[in-house]
């Protein structure tokens, strides 16, 4: 979203997976003691597993654990104007158990330009995905319904 909104000439389309504009637009409670977060908590998770596969340097899982945990006690965030004022058209993505509110999504996908009746006015430059028996971490296992949505998405006829 930085990009988007600091260099919109470089973003012809963008996708927004799990993606909040406002701390508060994520599940209460997700990020408390986020601070307090350490590798040993992580042993033995399907993150680690994977972390160990693909790392060039597996023994960095405490480095990466650390950047993470200074992100997210970071996170950015931004206004409805600045959302508002995105030009480029967004396809935002959920899972219906993600860590991001499902309302959230939506305010997000309204102030997009989208929720409107699109029969009547046309399909708006924004387009929303909550994907069913979904969670933040299992959305990458849907690769056959996101490559088929992104893909149609980024190939479209801006309109």
């Amino acid at each position: 979203m930085q990009l988007t909104l600091d260099h919109p000439e470089l973003v012809g389309r963008l996708v927004l997976a799990s993606a909040s504009y406002r701390l508060d637009g994520l599940h209460p409670g997700l990020l408390d003691n986020i601070s307090e977060l350490k590798p040993e908590h992580l042993a033995g998770t399907p993150f680690e597993r994977d972390y160990a596969r693909v790392a060039p340097n597996p023994g960095d899982w405490p480095r990466l654990i650390e950047k993470i945990t200074q992100m997210d006690v970071d996170l950015p965030q931004w206004s409805a104007d600045e959302v508002r004022a995105i030009a480029a058209p967004t396809m935002l993505i959920i899972g219906d158990s993600d860590i991001v509110q499902p309302e959230h999504a939506v305010e997000m996908f309204r102030l997009l330009g989208g929720g409107v009746i699109g029969d009547l006015v046309g399909l708006p430059r924004a387009r929303l995905a909550v994907l069913p028996g979904t969670t933040h971490v299992t959305l990458v296992q849907r690769t056959d319904w996101l490559s088929s949505m992104v893909g149609e998405f980024l190939d479209a006829e801006s309109g």
